[in-house]
């Protein structure tokens, strides 16, 4: 690494706290070191601050869903470039289209194998290069 790269901050927004665990350890495995948020709402007010370059987030979760918090980060100016990668239960093609058009860049369903979650987070992250 030159001293002009920086790591990628990467925000993982789950409320579940075993999933979150999971996703949080599976990218410190593979060389990561993302922030966690177990709601919308943190997760929105940890983007302003940390103006991540991927978040992953659950669609279904309390208060903001995981679409809400796309719409927002995507409206907003700081991190209208961050790359979002929306993980959902939710896996029929109509489910896929309303993550895509609040704005993802991408859309797994879960489950997901760790392998793929950071196969995935690479791939996007290497767009941005």
């Amino acid at each position: 690494m030159t001293y002009t790269e920086r790591p990628a901050r990467l925000l993982v927004v789950e409320d579940d706290d075993d999933i979150r665990a999971l996703f949080s350890a599976t990218l410190h495995g593979a060389g990561y070191r993302p922030q966690v948020a177990s709601s919308g709402q943190q997760a929105l007010d940890q983007a302003g601050e940390l103006v991540p370059d991927l978040v992953i987030s659950d669609v279904s979760m309390p208060g903001l869903s995981g679409l809400d918090v796309c719409r927002a980060l995507k409206a907003e100016p700081r991190t209208a470039a961050t790359v979002v990668l929306l993980i959902s239960a939710l896996c029929t093609e109509q489910d896929r289209e309303a993550g895509l058009q609040a704005g993802a860049d991408d859309y797994l369903t879960k489950p997901i194998r760790p392998a793929v979650l950071v196969e995935r987070v690479r791939s996007l992250l290497g767009a941005l290069a």
